[in-house]
């Protein structure tokens, strides 16, 4: 079995619950992805988050295929991947929380007039027809209102008074994916808290108080995400079929290797600047640049909506491991750019710290997800 986490290198997942032990609930965050299962497990002790495991599994064990290219595992296998994830971490907790990828998910913020919160109920159940591509009966759906600004107590009952419309954000899910992810987790003998759509997790684990526009990209095997959190909120989302692992098959053809080589040269090399890794970069960058530019436009667009800019981009997923990533988004962006490290929301002990850091944008919603079963 593929088994990426630095944990189990370094010592066994039930030593450090050992370490840490203490009467308390545990929860486990769970992140299913295209090409690898991570789980998290935390717990909250005098209003601090304490990491007790983790664990990574890579699907292609499960799938039959290479590792780093995404699938879509059968439910029996996905099962069985969770629960090997949680007996090769240790993890002891049978309370779990779990994502739902944005590509099975539609989120979005429309303008609605001002009105009664009974009456704004009724009619966002009407106005959102006109937004889901998909029949209503057929999604959960949620929403809320999002603040327009921070603004002073008094600054905010005027600008209440000469407002005629309020931003809502509107969260609608298939049903059926609800359905089979329930079915999943419980067929692991787990039990399901709640779900959450993966980029709220991100936002929740890589973000503090800021207040100014930050922009994360979250870059899969199969998709990117991407998401523009303001005034600590997330007010705009988009994502696109292009990933990591293409990537890689753009390596592979172009250098005329195999997959497996290909994905490994990637990860080793990555943007090396060095003369004889010249041509690997030149057959990468063209990926990345896509993928900027589509992060770009989204920036630009929440920007001549708003009037704000981004002020940082945050690298996230398992694609934000490749080298020399960072330094060549600065050049793209030209602003701060930093990779997630979502374990700075949870205590643990300082030995693990250069280990944590360097997996961090890989864990980022498995954290997000575990802090939200700890509210």
């Amino acid at each position: 079995m593929e088994d990426t986490s630095f944990l189990k290198r370094l010592l066994s997942g039930k030593f450090l619950i050992d370490l840490w032990q203490k009467e308390s609930e545990s929860i486990l965050g769970i992140d299913l992805g295209s090409s690898s299962l991570k789980v998290v497990q935390i717990r909250k002790t005098k209003e601090r988050a304490v990491l007790e495991t983790y664990g990574e599994l890579s699907v292609a064990h499960y799938a039959g295929t290479d590792m780093g290219k995404a699938a879509i595992l059968p439910e029996d296998k996905a099962v069985e991947m969770i629960a090997d994830a949680v007996k090769e971490s240790g993890a002891k907790s049978t309370d779990a929380v779990a994502s739902i990828s944005l590509r099975n998910s539609f989120v979005t913020v429309i303008d609605m007039p001002v009105m009664s919160d009974k009456e704004l109920a009724k009619s966002i159940a009407y106005e959102a027809r006109r937004y889901i591509p998909v029949p209503i009966s057929e999604v959960e759906m949620d929403w809320w209102i999002l603040p327009h600004g921070i603004e002073t107590e008094g600054e905010e009952t005027e600008i209440a008074k000469k407002k005629t419309t309020v931003p809502v954000l509107l969260v609608a899910i298939h049903k059926n994916v609800l359905d089979q992810q329930k079915n999943i987790i419980r067929s692991a003998n787990l039990k399901l808290k709640t779900f959450e759509v993966e980029i709220f997790s991100l936002a929740r684990a890589c973000l503090g108080r800021e207040l100014v526009p930050v922009l994360i990209i979250d870059l899969g095997a199969s998709a990117t995400k991407m998401t523009i959190v303001d005034y600590g909120i997330v007010r705009m989302a988009h994502s696109f079929d292009s990933g990591a692992q293409d990537i890689t098959a753009t390596l592979s053809r172009a250098l005329r290797i195999d997959f497996g080589r290909a994905e490994k040269l990637k990860r080793e090399v990555g943007l090396s600047d060095r003369p004889e890794h010249k041509e690997m970069k030149q057959v990468m960058s063209p990926m990345l640049d896509y993928v900027f530019a589509e992060a770009a436009r989204l920036s630009s667009d929440y920007r001549m909506r708003h009037g704000r800019s981004i002020s940082r981009v945050i690298l996230a997923g398992g694609g934000a491991l490749l080298p020399g990533i960072t330094e060549y988004a600065v050049n793209r962006f030209g602003v701060e750019v930093s990779m997630a490290n979502p374990f700075t929301k949870v205590e643990y002990p300082a030995f693990l710290e250069p280990a944590l850091r360097e997996i961090g944008p890989n864990f980022a919603s498995a954290i997000g997800l575990a802090l939200r079963g700890l509210k």
